[in-house]
């Protein structure tokens, strides 16, 4: 009971700064499974996680589409096919989270296909870009380690609080929120490097960007971290 008493207490003061009625929703996951009341659409327990729903299957098809064209791209180094193959994987990544939004259907399960099926998507597609654009290398590089590392870290971290993805990240730490999964921050991660390799054909300008978006996506998660170490989750037998 002290140990539950604690955990309250610990859940309560971390989140002391976010949305009104976030701190109580942490408090009844703290005591079991909250009911559809306590529960809002942004809850992790708001709806049963499973893996088959309309919107994971879009993922899986996007993602074979994208990985499929991308890799026939490759092959015959085809840029109007590595095109499409980055049309699938943006179009796609729109349809599958407006159609688990609409349908109340978003889960943990596919908020983490989500985020890999990304990964895996924009690996295909840069990677079949540089095979054909070596000058572009160092930057897609840089890229890379940004969104496929780091990005999938902090990304991921939204496991560690009872919100049901990092759309959702606002009701933890608003600032990592508004650099990371508002709208127009998402967009400048994932389409602006592909567009300013294509439009503008500048090396030195896509490194500047990746660096910095590394740079951006570090401190978030670096700010993260330090959240999660504010925590003081720990087992019991653990030294304070």
């Amino acid at each position: 009971m002290s140990h539950l008493t604690s955990r309250r207490q610990t859940l309560h003061d971390v989140l002391a700064t976010s949305a009104d009625g976030a701190a109580e929703i942490i408090v009844a996951h703290a005591m079991g499974r909250p009911s559809s009341e306590q529960c809002p659409a942004w809850c992790a327990n708001h709806g049963i996680d499973r893996l088959l729903t309309l919107a994971t299957v879009v993922t899986l098809i996007r993602t074979l589409l994208c990985v499929g064209v991308g890799m026939a791209a490759i092959a015959g180094s085809s840029g109007w096919l590595l095109g499409c193959a980055l049309a699938a994987y943006w179009i796609g990544d729109v349809a599958d989270g407006w159609i688990a939004r609409r349908r109340d259907e978003e889960t943990l399960t596919g908020a983490v296909a989500d985020i890999c099926a990304d990964r895996l998507c924009v690996a295909v597609v840069y990677l079949g870009f540089v095979a054909d654009h070596s000058e572009f290398a160092v930057a897609l590089a840089v890229y890379l380690v940004e969104f496929m590392l780091v990005d999938t870290v902090l990304s991921l971290a939204f496991l560690r609080w009872p919100v049901a993805g990092p759309n959702y990240f606002g009701r933890v730490d608003r600032l990592v929120w508004l650099l990371n999964w508002w709208p127009p921050a998402k967009l400048v991660n994932s389409a602006v490097p592909a567009l300013l390799c294509v439009w503008l054909g500048s090396p030195g300008i896509a490194l500047g960007v990746a660096l910095a978006l590394l740079a951006v996506k570090s401190a978030c998660l670096t700010r993260v971290v330090r959240v999660l170490g504010f925590r003081g989750e720990r087992c019991e037998g653990h030294p304070a």
